[in-house]
């Protein structure tokens, strides 16, 4: 499984570009490890990624929130990655060993090549970064976030022995949007009818680059980073928008929530570097959650209201299109140790089967002075992590 480190290396090497995207696989590793339950969840360190209204609707008297986090999802539920090492692993047996065996091996390398038509896999990155003021009323937050999304898929596949050896054919050409997200969050909370409700309001700057690579699967792993060249990123340009959430309380310890993003939508049309027509849309979403809280126990699940269709519009992203529905919960031991699990499943319409497998999740947190959280998350072929630090109090 060498090709999970250096794929999605590539989508790293992206971001230390200084570009990013704005539709991440998790918010942050508190939410992942519940499987992505986040609107009527989140704490005062996740609430800017989550629901800014989250922000002044917290049981506990947290003031002040520092969030550093990390982390990197590779969706392969077509089994690409496998594929690509089988290949590998003919074409070089093929290429030092004789006749019989090398025709042999030639042959399996060429039905490999040719059983990746359509194989789609999509590598996702995060770096995320908040800050939080909370008091009785108002609360406030600056954050940053940096995001890769990428779908690849193999093309020009060879359609005989003789066309392995050619160096435009079996390419591997991996699209990608990279976007930085930089957010002010302010939120209040209200007494209504007794019970308490808080409206939160993110504007947001957002940055946009695109950037396009290709490699032949002969040799993918060795230089595949070296591609994200100044001259394989295409500035795309910036927008400002706005995000808005909202949170009631029902019960003492029930609590719904709503939260609507990129109210004000956004689209790019360009040329990416391949020569192709692109189109970007950052369209409003909607998610609804709800949730059972107390100091030992939280119970969520969220929804998405609106199926959300691939942020880029060229045919290797149709397979990202998603509507999502998540469980989750978070036990809190002792407040010293936290264990969550959760799931995830995607619902849109039009999708392939491996798209609508479920995304099981599981984390872990620790209060050692400071916050030390993790999340790992696994759908089939498809493997992911995130890790944050910071602190509350």
């Amino acid at each position: 499984m060498r090709h999970y480190k250096r794929i999605l290396s590539a989508a790293v090497l992206a971001l230390a570009s200084g570009s990013v995207h704005a539709i991440p696989f998790s918010v942050e590793a508190r939410s992942l490890g519940m499987g992505n339950v986040r609107v009527a969840t989140a704490d005062i360190a996740t609430a800017p990624f989550a629901n800014p209204g989250m922000l002044s609707f917290q049981p506990s008297r947290d003031d002040f929130s520092l969030l550093i986090g990390i982390g990197a999802f590779l969706n392969d539920g077509d089994g690409l990655v496998d594929k690509i090492d089988e290949f590998q692993s003919a074409y070089n047996a093929a290429q030092s060993s004789s006749p019989p065996a090398s025709i042999t091996e030639a042959n399996r390398a060429l039905s490999i090549a040719q059983s990746m038509a359509g194989d789609v896999i999509a590598p996702e990155t995060t770096l995320a970064f908040s800050t939080g003021f909370s008091g009785e009323k108002w609360a406030m937050a600056l954050s940053a976030r940096a995001d890769a999304i990428a779908a690849g898929t193999v093309t020009d596949i060879a359609q005989n022995v003789a066309e392995l050896n050619d160096p435009t054919k079996n390419i591997l050409k991996i699209e990608g949007i990279l976007t930085t997200e930089l957010g002010v969050s302010l939120a209040r909370n209200f007494q209504v009818f007794g019970q308490k409700i808080a409206i939160g309001l993110k504007p947001k700057y957002v940055t946009v680059d695109n950037v396009f690579i290709s490699e032949s699967i002969s040799t993918v792993g060795t230089s595949l980073g070296d591609l994200l060249d100044d001259n394989n990123i295409l500035d795309l340009g910036d927008f400002t928008t706005l995000d808005l959430g909202i949170v009631m309380g029902l019960t003492e310890h029930t609590q719904i929530g709503l939260v609507a993003t990129n109210l004000v939508t956004h689209e790019i049309n360009f040329t990416n570097s391949s020569g192709d027509p692109a189109k970007l849309s950052f369209d409003t979403q909607a998610r609804l959650g709800i949730a059972y809280r107390t100091d030992l126990l939280t119970l969520g699940a969220d929804v998405d209201l609106i199926a959300n269709d691939a942020l880029l519009t060229t045919q290797n992203f149709q397979a990202l299109k998603s509507q999502y529905v998540s469980l989750g919960g978070e036990l809190n031991l002792f407040k010293i140790m936290q264990l969550r699990l959760g799931a995830q499943k995607n619902i849109a319409d039009d999708i392939s089967d491996a798209a609508k497998d479920t995304l099981y999740a599981a984390g872990i947190g620790f209060w050692l002075g400071f916050n030390l959280d993790l999340a790992v998350v696994a759908q089939n072929d498809s493997l992911g992590g995130f890790l944050q630090t910071g602190f509350r109090f």
